[in-house]
C-alpha cells in the first residue's frame, strides 16, 4: 500500500513551470516593505494577525509575538521551518533524524509530534487529524523561499484557536505574487549529497489580481550514522550505513483579487529511519517513512458597513502517512504502520467597530474529519493487526473585545467553546491588561488556559498484541499567568522581559497496565514550568543589526516534582548581520546555546553551543543571488535526547540514551530572477 503520487502535487508544478514560460508585461508595483530596514518604533508599530486574527500593533497584541521575515530567511541561510523556529526566543527543536520536535519555554517531551503546538498556513490549520503532528522539518510541505513572514505567539491560544493552541501558535504567512513579480530559478548543493532545485513565478496586476506559483525538490543521500547503544562489534559496529536519507517535492500556488482568496499546496516526503525506531532491526535499508499533506482553500472578505467586516472560509486537508518497518532480521516480512485524514472545515466571522473604543470579533467553526483511517498489517505473508476507522465532527464558537479603557489602557478579553464527538464540550477564556506606562514602555499582563483534546493515535490505536486503545481519555489543559515588559527608548533600540507560569494538568502519556503487560495512553502526567525571557534588539545606521536573547525556565513533573525530559533550563541566542559592500556582499552570524536535558531512558546530553555564517551576495545586479552556509561552523559534538520510541529488535531490546547530531556542514546556492 505505498502511496501513489498525488495528483494535485504534478499539476500544481506542472502550472508553475508553464507560468515561469509566459511573463506578462505589468505595470511595476510598489514592492512590499523590507521589515528588518524599518526602525524599532515602527516595527513595534508592526501589524501582526496572529494573536486576534485581526491586524493590530505588535506593541497593542494580548502576547509577546515574535515575527521571523523573509529577509532573516535569506540572510541567515535557513532551509525549514525548524530553522527558522530555532531562532525564536524560548524555543528549542529537538531532532531524531526522522522528524523535528519543537519545546517551549521547557516542555518539549521528544516524541510528541508537536501535538501542543498549532502550526497554522495564513491562517488555516496545518495539524492533521490521526497524529494531531505539527509539521516543522522537511515534511513541512512549503519550501520556505515562499514564506513572507512567521508569526509565533507563545502561551494559550485556545481562545481563538481550539484545541492543539497549548504552548502555541506558529503561523506561516506566504508571500504575494507582487513580492516576487517576475520568475526565480535556484539550485544549490550541500552536505550530505544534498541537491535542491526549486522555480517561483509571481505578478501582480494593476486590476488587483494576484498570483503566485512555486514548486521545489530536494534529494539528500545522507551519511552514516553511529549509536554506541547498538555497537555489539560485526557485521556493522553500531553504524547505520546510509540510512539517513531524504527527498520531497513540493509544490504552491496562491490566486487572490479584491476580497477573494485562494490558495493550494501539495508536498511529499520520503525520510529513511537510522533509528531503528518502535523496535526495528537496526541497520535495515527498508525501514522509512512517508509524509503527505494536500490542501485547497477559499477565502472571502468585505466590508459590509463602515463597521463591519465579514470573512468566511472553507478549507479541504488531507494527510497520509505510510512507516515500513523491519522487525526481523533477514526477513522477507515487511510491516506496514499507515494513516490517513481527510477533513473539510469552513469559518466564518464578524469583526465589528460600531461600539466607540470597542473592536469586537466572533466567529464560528465547523469541521468534519470524515476520514481518521490507522492500519497495520505485514506483507508476504499478509497479517492484519489494526483497522481503525474514526469519523469524527467538530465545531467551536469564540467572541473577543479589545476594549480602549483610554489613552493608556486596553482590556482583551475572549473566550471560546469548543465541542466534538469525543472529547465532549470544552471552555477557554483569555484575559491581557495591555497598560502603556511611558511614551516608550508598555506593560502587559495575561492570563489564559488552553486544551487539547487526545488524537486518534492516543485514542484508537490497538493491535493484538503491544497495545491497547483508551477512547476515554480526558482532554490535556493548562492555566497560564505572564507579565510583560516592553521597552524602546530610541527609534533603532527594543527590549522585552517576560515572567510566566504554567500549570499543566492531565497530560496524556504512554504506560503499562499491570494486569496485560500492554501499553496504552492515560492522563497521568501534570506538570509545572515557570520562568523568564529577555530579549534586545539594535539597528545601527550602517545597516548592521544585533537581536539577542536569554531564557531561564525550569519545567518539573507536578508531582514528583522531578525535572522533566528533554527541558534545558537556559536558552542563549545571537543573530547578528551586517553589510561588508554595501547591498553586493552582507554577513550574517548566528549563535545558539542549549544547556544540558535530561533524556526519556535516565540519563542526560549535554549544554552545546552552535555558530551559524551565511553570506549573501548580489554579485551581478538583481537578478543573480549567491549565497553560502556553514552550519555548526565550529564543529562542535552534540546530541538531542532520543524518545521512548526509540530501541531495536534485540533481546532485550536495546534503548537509546541520546541522538547524536550534524558536525559541521554546509550549503552554497544559486538563483537567477526574471523580471
Amino acid at each position: 500500500m505505498t502511496p501513489t503520487p498525488n495528483p494535485p502535487l504534478r499539476a500544481v508544478a506542472l502550472a508553475a513551470a508553464l507560468a515561469s514560460l509566459a511573463s506578462p508585461a505589468v505595470a511595476e508595483p510598489d514592492y512590499q516593505q523590507d521589515l528588518n530596514a524599518l526602525p524599532i518604533e515602527q516595527l513595534l508599530n508592526l501589524e501582526i494577525i496572529t494573536a486576534s486574527k485581526f491586524a493590530q500593533k505588535i506593541s497593542e497584541a494580548p502576547s509577546s509575538v515574535s515575527v521571523i521575515t523573509a529577509d532573516d530567511i535569506r540572510r541567515f541561510g535557513y532551509r525549514s521551518l525548524a530553522d527558522i523556529l530555532r531562532s525564536v526566543r524560548g524555543v528549542y527543536v529537538t531532532d531524531d533524524r526522522n522528524y523535528s520536535y519543537v519545546g517551549t519555554r521547557g516542555s518539549g517531551r521528544p516524541g510528541d509530534f508537536n501535538t501542543r503546538l498549532l502550526i497554522l498556513v495564513d491562517g488555516r490549520r496545518l495539524n492533521d487529524m490521526v497524529y494531531d503532528q505539527g509539521a516543522v522539518g522537511t515534511e513541512f510541505p512549503i519550501d520556505v523561499s515562499l514564506v513572507e513572514r512567521v508569526e509565533f505567539v507563545p502561551g494559550p491560544g485556545s481562545a481563538m484557536y481550539g484545541s492543539s493552541a497549548f504552548f502555541g501558535v506558529v503561523n506561516v504567512i506566504t508571500k504575494t505574487g507582487a513580492a516576487l513579480q517576475g520568475t526565480t530559478l535556484a539550485a544549490s548543493a550541500a552536505s550530505a549529497a544534498t541537491r535542491k532545485a526549486r522555480i517561483a513565478t509571481g505578478f501582480g496586476y494593476t486590476n488587483g489580481l494576484d498570483l503566485l506559483l512555486g514548486a521545489s525538490w530536494l534529494e539528500r543521500k545522507g551519511g552514516d550514522q553511529y549509536f554506541p547503544e547498538y555497537d555489539d562489534g560485526a557485521p556493522n559496529f553500531g553504524v547505520a550505513r546510509q540510512l539517513d536519507h531524504d527527498l520531497y517535492k513540493r509544490a504552491f500556488a496562491r490566486l487572490s483579487w479584491g476580497g477573494f482568496s485562494a490558495s493550494a499546496y501539495a508536498g511529499r516526503r520520503t525520510k529513511g529511519i537510522p533509528t531503528a525506531s518502535y523496535g526495528q532491526q537496526f541497520n535495515d535499508p527498508r525501514s522509512q517513512t512517508s509524509d503527505e499533506y494536500v490542501s485547497a482553500s477559499a477565502a472571502w472578505q468585505a466590508a459590509l458597513s463602515p463597521t463591519l467586516e465579514v470573512h468566511a472560509g472553507v478549507n479541504l486537508r488531507n494527510y497520509r502517512y505510510q512507516g515500513t518497518y523491519i522487525y526481523v532480521a533477514d526477513s522477507a516480512t515487511v510491516n506496514i504502520d499507515a494513516a490517513e485524514s481527510r477533513t473539510v472545515s469552513t469559518e466564518l466571522r464578524l469583526l465589528s467597530t460600531a461600539f466607540r473604543n470597542h473592536k469586537i470579533i466572533a466567529g464560528a467553526e465547523y469541521a468534519s474529519d470524515h476520514k481518521r483511517t490507522m492500519i497495520n498489517y505485514d506483507l508476504a505473508p499478509y497479517a492484519s493487526y489494526l483497522l481503525s476507522e474514526r469519523p469524527k465532527k467538530r465545531a467551536g464558537l469564540y467572541v473577543q473585545d479589545e476594549f480602549r479603557l483610554g489613552e493608556r489602557l486596553i482590556l482583551n478579553a475572549g473566550l471560546r467553546h469548543d465541542h466534538d464527538d469525543e472529547g465532549g464540550g470544552n471552555s477557554n477564556p483569555r484575559l491581557a491588561l495591555i497598560y502603556k506606562a511611558a511614551a516608550h514602555s508598555t506593560l502587559k499582563a495575561l492570563y489564559g488556559t488552553a486544551f487539547r483534546s487526545p488524537n486518534s493515535y492516543e485514542r484508537h490505536y490497538a493491535t493484538s498484541t503491544g497495545y491497547k486503545l483508551n477512547p476515554g481519555l480526558k482532554p490535556e489543559r493548562i492555566q497560564t499567568y505572564e507579565l510583560i515588559g516592553e521597552y524602546f527608548p530610541s527609534e533603532n533600540f527594543r527590549a522585552t522581559a517576560s515572567l510566566f507560569q504554567y500549570r499543566l494538568t492531565d497530560l496524556v502519556a504512554l504506560t503499562t497496565d499491570p494486569l496485560d503487560s500492554r501499553l496504552f495512553h492515560s492522563n497521568i502526567d501534570s506538570a509545572r514550568s515557570k520562568g523568564a525571557e529577555f530579549e534586545a534588539e539594535w539597528l545601527r545606521n550602517d545597516g548592521s543589526s544585533l537581536k539577542t536573547s536569554i531564557s531561564l525556565q525550569y519545567a518539573h513533573n507536578g508531582t514528583s516534582g522531578e525535572w522533566l525530559s528533554n527541558s534545558p533550563r537556559q536558552l542563549f541566542k545571537l543573530n547578528y548581520a551586517k553589510p561588508l559592500w554595501g547591498d553586493t556582499l552582507r554577513a550574517a552570524l548566528e549563535c545558539q546555546f542549549t544547556s544540558r536535558r535530561r533524556t526519556t531512558a535516565g540519563g542526560q546530553v549535554g549544554g552545546f553551543g552552535l555558530v551559524n555564517l551565511t553570506v549573501l551576495s548580489g554579485a551581478l545586479g538583481k537578478h543573480v543571488e549567491l549565497s553560502a552556509s556553514i552550519y555548526n561552523l565550529l564543529g562542535k559534538h552534540y546530541a538531542d535526547s532520543a524518545s521512548e520510541e526509540h530501541y531495536d529488535s534485540g533481546s532485550p531490546a536495546r534503548y537509546l540514551n541520546a541522538i547524536a547530531q550534524d558536525g559541521r556542514s554546509w550549503r552554497i546556492q544559486a538563483s537567477y530572477t526574471f523580471r
